[in-house]
């Protein structure tokens, strides 16, 4: 699996229509959306990565959530919030290169920067383990919200039939700003 980073404008826009699609400002902050990328039947679907708080240590990995955690240490580095992955179409989506890191998070020198790289390769190694079953999570996650799209886990996860909706119109939209430049 590899490392992708969401369009901003793009989240932003789909944050309109579903307030569960995750923050990309936070004041004068940006955040990284930085996530992975699963294929599923109507779309590919970007699942964002976030950091590992103490209110984690609670939760149990679901349907919806999975901790990123090392098995021999039981470190936790981060967790995936299936719940809150979207549909993506490729121009929207840049898999992250480790040497481009800084063209999409500023960092105080060049000791942090690679600290978070170095994280990067650590979590990326842990999902890499996981990736059938982050997929089929996602899968099962997906046909159970549409088939019961009032149910509680449905009122935890974005709607992912109007964020496809929304998807198509944002990509049509973009396409004839395009075509009338």
């Amino acid at each position: 699996m590899n490392w992708y980073v969401a369009d901003k404008e793009y989240i932003n826009y789909l944050k309109k229509y579903d307030s569960r699609v995750g923050h990309v400002e936070y004041g004068e902050h940006s955040k990284l959306h930085l996530g992975i990328v699963l294929e599923l039947e109507n779309a590919k679907y970007y699942v964002p990565i976030s950091s590992y708080k103490s209110k984690h240590a609670k939760m149990s990995n679901s349907l919806d959530f999975h901790k990123v955690k090392d098995e021999e240490t039981e470190f936790v580095y981060a967790v995936l919030n299936l719940n809150n992955m979207i549909p993506i179409p490729d121009e929207y989506v840049t898999q992250l290169k480790y040497n481009e890191v800084g063209n999409f998070r500023s960092f105080e020198n060049e000791r942090e920067k690679t600290n978070y790289i170095y994280l990067l390769q650590k979590e990326k190694k842990i999902i890499d383990n996981l990736e059938s079953v982050l997929t089929e999570k996602a899968r099962k996650l997906y046909h159970k919200c549409q088939g019961n799209p009032d149910g509680k886990l449905s009122q935890r996860c974005c709607n992912f039939t109007l964020l496809e909706e929304k998807s198509k119109e944002y990509k049509k939209n973009e396409e004839q700003k395009n075509d009338r430049q």
